[in-house]
């Protein structure tokens, strides 16, 4: 089931998703080295740098691999290291794509020179329409490219890059998660749920976008974890190089997402509708996946099913929330 106890290298790992990463494979007994920029860092790492099963490297991957460094003697390496939340990609508009392929192709060069095995972390952005999304549908590309779709096609262009590489000895996969969402995630880079708990908690207008009939399907951080944890190695070895991961028992819309986190937290907080462009610029566009629920065809035939639902994952966020404040999110509107 799980991969040996080893030396796992998370990029992006002080990043909402590869912190999460970082402490799972910690806690599952393995040795980190945590590859990170800083850019989009939700913790500071002071704690892993105390800890002495973990190495941080505050430098992008790309710049680290090309001063010499490599992948060699390591387990597993984690791409996670991206410009990530429709409000955080908006200043790298037209840098996209060269800020995606231009980390994702030396860490895939440096996993073949090591012969070492890779995840990419790609978006559920990719599939460009709304629906039931299966990892075999075709990807649809609209030709109004804003920054959301430049995104969208470099993750896609990353994807393919994965694949095709396994023709020159790449073991790979693609992971694309289906609205992650848990402690430490930042409503910095305009994420819903985090903005939506904090607003709650500060007794503030809790803000819906697009009238607030999106569809979501939220998924807790530690089930995308535990996927890798258990089934990576499974994964490694079937014939599905891309791999949702998602939780469609928690799909639900924007508006009812914002009535259920004050209905839990019992907050005072109003309920408005407001134009997106109004709280993150004139560029902010919605996805093109207005209803966005995973198919988990690939992912729950090697075994692995969701467990954290809706309610739990929005009250262990604002527990998060209670105790500390939102580091990247000290100048974003709330």
């Amino acid at each position: 089931m799980g991969a040996p106890s080893g030396e796992v290298i998370v990029t992006g790992g002080l990043g909402f998703i590869g912190s999460h990463l970082v402490d799972a494979y910690l806690e599952a007994g393995h040795r980190v080295t945590i590859i990170d920029s800083s850019t989009g860092a939700v913790i500071d790492g002071k704690d892993y740098d105390r800890d002495p099963r973990c190495t941080v490297i505050r430098q992008r991957v790309e710049d680290y691999l090309a001063a010499g460094g490599d992948f060699a003697g390591a387990d597993r390496v984690i791409h996670a290291a991206s410009y990530v939340g429709p409000a955080s990609i908006l200043s790298r508009a037209g840098r996209l794509g060269h800020d995606i392929i231009g980390s994702t192709a030396p860490v895939i060069d440096a996993c073949i020179g090591a012969g070492t095995p890779m995840c990419l972390f790609s978006s559920a952005e990719v599939y460009g329409r709304s629906g039931l999304l299966d990892e075999k549908d075709d990807i649809v590309v609209p030709t109004h490219y804003n920054t959301r779709i430049e995104y969208a096609i470099a993750k896609t262009l990353a994807e393919a890059m994965v694949t095709n590489s396994r023709q020159h000895g790449l073991r790979g996969i693609v992971i694309r998660p289906f609205n992650v969402a848990g402690a430490r995630q930042s409503r910095a880079g305009g994420f819903v749920m985090p903005t939506f708990v904090q607003q709650a908690l500060a007794g503030k207008p809790i803000t819906v976008f697009a009238g607030g009939e999106q569809v979501r399907a939220f998924i807790a951080a530690s089930d995308l974890t535990r996927f890798l944890i258990e089934h990576m190695d499974a994964a490694l070895d079937s014939d599905d190089t891309v791999i949702n991961v998602g939780n469609p028992a928690n799909a639900i819309t924007i508006m009812g997402l914002a009535h259920q986190v004050k209905k839990l937290l019992g907050s005072a907080s109003p309920i408005v509708g407001v134009d997106g462009r109004s709280v993150h610029g004139p560029h902010y566009a919605e996805a093109e996946s207005f209803h966005k629920i995973p198919a988990l065809r690939a992912a729950t035939s090697l075994g692995w099913q969701p467990r954290i639902a809706l309610d739990e994952l929005i009250l262990s966020t604002a527990a998060y929330y209670r105790a500390r404040e939102d580091r990247r999110a000290v100048n974003a509107p709330l």
